[in-house]
């Protein structure tokens, strides 16, 4: 379906992440905070591609918890959190940081 929405409705999903600016950072932490490993690949994709800059790369690296995160959730919910929390902090400052100073 989601290829077909962008061929039926003519999006163009780098260009749109291109406009974006900043937020395109944010939009990629909270990407990172999707468990599992398949976040990561798919900001990296768009990274390759030219479509996110390399700071949306370092605040989703930072924030992505990967596969510890299943367990997490599973044993603790609140632990599981409360480290995604803890990541979010240095995501948002490395990421926007970069941002700042050296892509904008």
């Amino acid at each position: 379906m989601f290829e077909l929405a962008i061929l039926w409705f003519g999006l163009d999903i780098g260009a749109t992440l291109t406009s974006m600016g900043a937020s395109v950072v944010g939009l990629a932490i909270l990407v990172g905070f999707i468990p599992g490993c398949g976040p990561q690949i798919l900001v990296t994709s768009l990274y390759l591609n030219g479509a996110v800059p390399f700071s949306a790369q370092l605040g989703n690296a930072i924030s992505n918890d990967g596969d510890a995160l299943f367990p997490a959730i599973a044993l603790s919910p609140k632990a599981a959190i409360l480290a995604t929390v803890y990541s979010a902090i240095p995501a948002i400052t490395v990421g926007y940081g970069y941002y700042f100073l050296f892509e904008r």
